[in-house]
């Protein structure tokens, strides 16, 4: 009798632990299954600074393009220790006056020289006479090679300033672009190494320094505008 009951109830529970299994995986498998999660659903930003590169693009010289995304723009600092830093970075160069980032760059040319400089990246906004807006990208160049080529990219600027690339023709050239409208604003990025092998890395809005490193032997000068500070 012992044995009937038991196999009795052993029989019920491996049933209620079937059906218990069956509705956690109907529940959970069947009516709230997961989704596949879309790998595309992450967009890069695109800033008004910089593009994204669209791969297949017409080129000026023979070198393609590679792929680059800008950065979300940066706030530029109210506060000055331009002064302050250079002096503990560079205190020989301090003690030339030299009062703003711009003319620490133009002394560098001028009194240690360059021995290399390079342009990583320029763009130049355009106001198209339709009213609407265009963009040149230039991707390269070594400013003292005349030998070394650059990538450029024509663009045009949707509603929300997303870049669309227009195909080039065989015979445009960054001066023909520029012509097609009016430059309203210019962007730079350079890199120089100067003949006493310290090396500057900026970059230029408008011909006013943005943001740069300048690395003195070691001691590395790091500004964003005006605020600065001096590390190794």
């Amino acid at each position: 009798m012992k044995e009937i009951k038991f196999r009795h109830w052993f029989f019920w529970a491996a049933v209620l632990f079937i059906l218990g299994v069956a509705a956690d995986y109907y529940f959970l498998h069947i009516l709230f299954h997961e989704k596949p999660v879309n790998s595309g659903a992450n967009t890069a930003v695109i800033s008004a600074g910089e593009s994204a590169s669209a791969p297949n693009t017409a080129v000026t010289g023979s070198e393609a393009g590679t792929a680059t995304v800008a950065k979300s723009p940066v706030a530029v600092s109210d506060k000055d220790t331009f002064n302050d830093s250079l002096k503990a970075c560079a205190p020989e160069i301090a003690a030339q006056a030299v009062a703003t980032p711009e003319a620490l760059v133009e002394y560098l040319r001028k009194s240690l020289g360059v021995k290399t400089e390079e342009t990583t990246l320029e763009n130049y906004h355009l106001d198209q006479p339709d009213g609407t807006k265009r963009r040149v990208h230039v991707i390269g160049a070594d400013n003292t090679n005349a030998k070394s080529k650059k990538t450029v990219k024509f663009y045009k600027l949707d509603a929300q300033d997303l870049p669309e690339e227009i195909p080039l023709k065989v015979d445009d050239t960054v001066e023909k672009l520029l012509a097609t409208g009016k430059i309203t604003r210019v962007e730079k990025k350079m890199d120089l190494k100067l003949k006493d092998n310290s090396s500057v890395s900026l970059e230029m809005h408008d011909n006013k320094v943005f943001q740069f490193q300048f690395n003195n032997h070691g001691k590395v000068l790091s500004c964003l505008g005006t605020d600065c500070q001096c590390g190794q």
